[in-house]
């Protein structure tokens, strides 16, 4: 069985956006000859090499499925979902996406779908045919969990409701056919929407089970939405294989902001001391600085999972579809410094949403076309601090000007190809160092760590925050330099260095 999860970097697909492709100004829009000739799924299938060629190797398409009509909101959610087994009409067809996930892997990409465990849209078949399977308020209607007033959530003490489920995911790991060696063949894992809502957990473990005894010819990716590091490690103990690490964007969230140049700043947020998830962050951070909050962050998990390539592994990012995107949140340096960090730290995979690699600055359409959303920015200055929203749209506002989009371009493809290059990033162990950064304890920005296999080894340095720093153990990055570098004994704002150890 050939392993592939350990070296993903995984690329997330807004199909909506795609099935929107319009003019970008009304000159264009006068020479417009109709509709694109292409569906999103042929669109995505036939510009798969460009993909490839910024070093992605994953694709993740957020859900395909048929979008509920019933109680929508806006233009409806592609999370609340009519029918597990076809394909939205606006995305294309079956057969669109079955040649879509045939010619990626072609290309060596894997393909992995978004769905929705928890629940379904109000006007899934299930809801007239199978009521059995929903979870019921008091006076017997569908519950649903939130303010998700648009889907029905499921019962997974019903056991043909589980039987159910499990057919559905052998569906899509089957749809293609047999392949060359008469074995079941199709897309490579799941995105698994709200991992730990569902009201019976116990279902994971039958799942995960018979799934890859099913398919034990090749290794699945399963990656859960989950937040909260008990509520990822209960489900890394009933099977799945990966999971978001969402105290890394609580850091960023909670302790980077604006100034009023719209440069990036280390300020911490007042719900900070508040949320019970992130308080050892919030206190490392008082102690350590940033530096200490994003350790604390790492080492939550370093002592928890095996060392190795074998996982479970943790999806980091700046940006997703939920929480926007980190460049008009955070700013360009934080968005880099962490982005630096997410690639060069251990039991990590990459996570890159459309558009983040050109500067995309926009929260990609759920709900409505274009509106405000609650994912916007902190700006802090002499006067104190304020709110600014976020923007939801359904097309693109990527970074002003040809030159400033090539450079995001060429850096997320140098950090992608940094780490496919180097399996110590992939698959080497963890140890922090200490770079004796030249500041008060509290001030700290610099988190430096080495990554070793039996065969390699390589020291890393990235420092998070604005501030040039002056470290009194340079000495420890004095050898090949592999990415970035230090300014004499220094290391500048949001940059990195790795070097090789001899």
């Amino acid at each position: 069985m050939k392993k592939w999860i350990s070296s993903a970097v995984i690329y997330q697909v807004n199909l909506r956006a795609l099935a929107s492709r319009a003019p970008r100004n009304a000159i264009e829009a006068t020479r417009e000859k109709g509709a694109p000739a292409l569906s999103p799924f042929a669109y995505v299938a036939r510009n798969l090499k460009a993909l490839r060629a910024l070093g992605v190797n994953v694709l993740y398409l957020m859900p395909p499925y048929p979008i509920g009509i019933k109680g929508r909101k806006g233009i409806g959610s592609p999370y609340s979902s009519r029918d597990f087994r076809a394909v939205e009409p606006e995305y294309g067809t079956l057969e669109d996406l079955a040649e879509l996930v045939r010619r990626a892997h072609r290309c060596r990409m894997r393909v992995i779908l978004d769905i929705t465990p928890n629940h379904t849209s109000r006007d899934h078949a299930w809801c007239s045919f199978r009521p059995e399977y929903y979870v019921k308020n008091p006076d017997g209607s569908i519950f649903y969990d939130c303010d998700w007033s648009d889907t029905a959530k499921l019962d997974y003490t019903n056991p043909a409701l589980r039987e159910e489920m499990i057919s559905v995911y052998d569906y899509w790991l089957s749809f293609l056919g047999a392949d060359a060696e008469g074995r079941p063949d199709g897309v490579d894992g799941f995105r698994l929407d709200m991992a730990h809502f569902i009201n019976d957990r116990g279902f994971w473990n039958e799942a995960v089970a018979r799934l890859r005894t099913r398919h034990a010819h090749r290794e699945l990716l399963f990656l859960a939405e989950c937040y909260g590091t008990q509520n990822n490690m209960d489900l890394f103990g009933r099977g799945l294989n990966a999971a978001y690490d969402d105290d890394f964007y609580k850091v960023c969230q909670y302790l980077y902001a604006l100034d009023e140049n719209g440069d990036s700043v280390i300020a911490p947020a007042p719900e900070a001391a508040s949320n019970a998830d992130f308080l050892d962050k919030h206190e490392a951070f008082k102690a350590g600085g940033i530096a200490a909050a994003f350790e604390t962050a790492l080492l939550n998990y370093e002592s928890l999972l095996p060392p190795g390539d074998a996982g479970p592994f943790l999806a980091r990012y700046t940006d997703n579809h939920d929480e926007g995107r980190g460049l008009y949140r955070f700013g360009a340096g934080a968005v880099q410094a962490v982005n630096r960090l997410i690639f060069m730290c251990s039991h990590c995979i990459p996570f890159i949403l459309t558009g983040q690699e050109f500067g995309a600055m926009n929260r990609p359409s759920i709900h409505e076309r274009i509106g405000p959303c609650d994912k916007g920015s902190r700006i802090v200055g002499a006067r104190g601090a304020r709110a600014r929203e976020g923007v939801e749209f359904e097309g693109n506002l990527f970074a002003r000007g040809f030159e400033a989009r090539r450079q995001w371009y060429a850096f997320y493809r140098e950090l992608i190809a940094f780490r496919l290059h180097h399996r110590e990033l992939q698959r080497g162990k963890l140890f922090l160092l200490n770079a004796g950064e030249d500041c008060a304890p509290a001030e700290r920005s610099v988190i430096a760590f080495e990554r070793r296999t039996r065969s390699a080894a390589m020291r890393c340095a990235v420092n998070l925050g604005p501030e040039l720093r002056a470290l009194k153990e340079a000495s420890l990055f004095s050898g090949e330099v592999l990415y970035g570098g230090l300014k004499g004994d220094a290391l500048p704002p949001f940059s990195a260095v790795a070097v090789r150890v001899q």
